[in-house]
């Protein structure tokens, strides 16, 4: 027969100091902290895995669009790819570091000087 106790069962209360019992409710307060932490890591990996199917699934209908249009005529294949480089470089160029800094430099410069005056 298999006797199963709890974890607070298993440490003898009347045995330990009160300094003890702090240190066993602080680490039980971090198993559940850490429980909780694993539960919501695991959520935004589930998250993360739905996101990357969408977008999977909206690319190859995009594809399966372009090849039909390209079949029939509609669209240029090089033209499409040139515009769409085109379209990556306008949002790339946001994001690079030198820029963010740069344009937050000024809205901080800018607040310092209407603050001032």
């Amino acid at each position: 027969m298999i006797v199963v106790q709890p974890p607070s069962v298993r440490v003898d209360l009347s045995a330990t100091t009160p300094h003890e019992e702090h240190l066993l409710e602080r680490l039980t307060m971090l198993e559940n902290t850490l429980a909780r932490l694993a539960e919501r890591v695991e959520q935004g990996l589930k998250l993360l895995l739905r996101q990357s199917e969408t977008a999977y699934s909206n690319h190859a209908l995009v594809k399966s669009l372009i090849e039909i249009l390209n079949e029939c005529g509609v669209v240029d294949n090089g033209q499409l790819e040139a515009k769409w480089r085109a379209e990556c470089k306008k949002l790339d160029a946001p994001r690079k570091p030198g820029a963010r800094r740069a344009s937050s430099k000024a809205r901080k410069i800018k607040r310092k000087a209407t603050t001032s005056g």
